[in-house]
């Protein structure tokens, strides 16, 4: 006979995790969305790639998975990734629903790059096209809610994207 001595925890709370290491992942391979949050020149999308050390230099900096933004003397973009609004999912209460958030924050002298194109509006495009419809961990696919304007200060203001998301029984996989 076998005893169990050890249950893992089945908690839609642990799929965030996972869901980030994907998220991450994803960015980690777009080299436009790099490009935006590193370079703060209009050019940015015709400047060279990153470096390896370029972009590990974006995570904890400029993308950050703890919702504290620290703006230091330097005039960055930034973008903020946090799991926000847990509910019960309306058709199966074994389901739980939450929003994946994403905070892009830049700099007003950043804002304009060529001509109409808006530095906040085209990460959030690279965003969408990486997310929306796209599947983590939870079952079905992310579904775009919406978008709202941020405005922190007198010098920063961004978007706010958001996209759902729906996690079950795929928590207790590890």
């Amino acid at each position: 006979m076998k005893i169990q001595s050890y249950t893992y925890p089945k908690s839609s709370f642990l799929s965030a995790e996972k869901d980030m290491n994907i998220i991450v992942d994803r960015i980690m391979k777009n080299e436009r969305l790099k490009k935006m949050l590193f370079y703060t020149s209009r050019d940015c999308l015709d400047r060279p790639k990153l470096t390896p050390d370029e972009t590990c230099s974006l995570f904890g900096k400029q993308i950050k998975i703890v919702p504290k933004l620290y703006v230091d003397g330097s005039v960055l973009n930034y973008m903020i990734i946090s799991f926000d609004n847990f509910t019960r999912n309306g058709n199966n209460p074994e389901f739980r629903d939450n929003i994946i958030e994403f905070d892009i924050i830049c700099h007003f002298d950043q804002w304009h790059m060529k001509d109409f194109e808006l530095r906040p509006y085209k990460i959030a495009a690279e965003l969408d096209v990486m997310f929306n419809d796209k599947q983590l961990t939870g079952i079905g696919k992310l579904e775009f809610l919406g978008a709202n304007q941020i405005i922190l200060t007198e010098e920063y203001a961004g978007l706010c994207v958001m996209y759902q998301a729906i996690h079950g029984e795929e928590d207790k996989k590890h």
